[in-house]
């Protein structure tokens, strides 16, 4: 009977030390495990990290490319505004050579007659005037010339719409087509419903003066100074 009760104690001890054994290789297994799943945890969360990083780089990239782009775009148009500027200044430097030009070379006459021509020249260039009122010479088409002491032309008008000015301007024409024709006026004068525009020869020895109402030219008149 005690050989028996011993066995039993001997089996008892022998199965103990059995599952203690296999508890720890479950412990360490689990371990194991564990320590396996945070190195791949740790490894996931490196390379999240790393792609972050990744990106925010690429999009600094981007930002300082886009920045420089920017600044390089800004530089053209600069470049630009300041070439169309130039261009522009030329232009308006031209525009004013070339008005004071026709200001200076400017030539006052109405149908190819100048202030200071002697009757026998508009005689020979119109025929024999249609009446004679003093100093005030009527010729065919409208033309009326006033006469100074020497019977040369103290001035020339009409209102009729067959004679030119040497820009073109004539009687009809729209008011507003005298800047562009003639350039500035050297002077304006209101009248009723409209304005009279003078401009001064280039020798400044005379003067034509263009009458307009209701925006369209009424009369042109030429005279000495």
């Amino acid at each position: 009977m005690k050989k028996i009760f011993a066995a039993l104690i001997l089996a008892t001890m022998l199965l103990s030390v059995g599952c203690g054994d296999q508890a720890k290789d479950a412990a360490k297994d689990a371990q194991q495990k564990v320590e396996q799943k945070a190195d791949q945890a740790k490894d996931a969360a490196d390379k999240a990290a790393a792609d972050a990083s990744k990106k925010v780089d690429e999009a600094k990239d981007a930002a300082t490319q886009a920045a420089d782009d920017a600044a390089k775009k800004a530089d053209e148009m600069k470049a630009d505004a300041s070439a169309k500027a130039d261009e522009m200044k030329a232009e308006v430097e031209t525009m004013a050579e070339d008005m004071t030009a026709m200001m200076n070379e400017r030539a006052v006459a109405l149908g190819g007659v100048v202030p200071g021509a002697s009757v026998e020249d508009i005689t020979a260039m119109f025929g024999e005037p249609i009446s004679t009122e003093g100093d005030v010479v009527t010729f065919a088409d409208g033309l009326k010339v006033v006469l100074d002491t020497a019977k040369k032309v103290k001035s020339i008008s009409t209102t009729a719409n067959t004679f030119n000015t040497p820009e073109g301007v004539y009687v009809g024409a729209s008011e507003y087509s005298l800047n562009d024709a003639c350039g500035p006026a050297d002077s304006v004068r209101k009248i009723a419903n409209g304005a009279e525009y003078e401009y001064i020869s280039g020798d400044k020895k005379s003067v034509v003066v263009y009458k307009a109402q209701n925006g369209v030219i009424t009369e042109i008149i030429c005279s000495m100074k």
